[in-house]
């Protein structure tokens, strides 16, 4: 019985801990990937290169976590959407570089484009187009 008992909690922790990614996850990050974004543009703004690095590293925590669940075995989107996070952090280190280099000009310039990623994927995935 206490070999049950035991066999028992183990597997509903283990199931406790193993949290799949979900719709929760996803808004949660895309809310921390936004939030980032406007602290990368305050802090280019506001000369406080403390502020974009710190938006920079927040935004790539929250790209490197998003998934989209693929819905069909043609549906391309959770492909999609792990390039278009890979194309965020490039920009991302882009940006760090520029400002750590004083190139505000060029940080901003990188700015637009990790939002151009950003647009670029609201619009296949949640099909903005339409």
């Amino acid at each position: 019985m206490k070999k049950i008992m035991v066999s028992f909690l183990t597997i509903s922790s283990l199931a406790v801990s193993l949290h799949a990614y979900d719709q929760a996850d996803r808004i949660q990050d895309m809310q921390t990937m936004e939030a980032s974004m406007a602290q990368i543009q305050r802090g280019i703004l506001y000369n406080n290169k403390k502020m974009v690095l710190q938006g920079v590293a927040n935004l790539k925590q929250a790209s490197s976590n998003v998934e989209v669940p693929q819905k069909t075995e043609m549906d391309y989107s959770s492909t999609f959407a792990r390039k278009q996070a890979a194309h965020i952090m490039k920009f991302a280190d882009k940006i760090k570089k520029n400002i750590e280099d004083g190139h505000k000009h060029g940080a901003a310039m990188n700015y637009t484009k990790v939002l151009d990623q950003c647009i670029s994927c609201h619009n296949k995935i949640r099909k903005w187009n339409q």
